[in-house]
């Protein structure tokens, strides 16, 4: 049986639409716990090493808490984001476009 080819413009929807079902888990359940147990434990670690006499072990720890950080400020402005369209869909109104309408723009993209 000869496989069915999707339309292009199905194709270009699925190439522009990263998944990532942990993370959206994690910003819809907002548990945030055992997350943060595990980033400081590591973030502990990494100050450890860091203060080591080791030049480059120190450098690699320093950047691995930088990336860290980043992570954690990555989760929060994607928390931020959340409620911002959650407010933005109370107040809109039936004939307007929804936030995630208004950034893309394009409908296909909503779930």
């Amino acid at each position: 049986m000869a496989k069915q080819r999707k339309a292009p413009e199905e194709v270009q929807v699925e190439l522009f639409r990263p998944r990532y079902p942990a993370i959206e888990k994690l910003v819809d359940s907002e548990d945030f716990n055992a997350i943060n147990a595990h980033y400081a434990q590591a973030y502990e670690e990494l100050e450890k090493i860091a203060k080591q006499n080791g030049l480059r072990s120190s450098r690699d720890a320093k950047k691995a808490m930088k990336a860290l950080e980043r992570v954690m400020d990555l989760m929060k402005y994607l928390l931020k984001l959340k409620y911002q369209f959650l407010k933005a869909q109370e107040e809109g109104t039936a004939g307007e476009k929804s936030p995630q309408e208004k950034m893309t723009g394009d409908t296909q993209l909503q779930r």
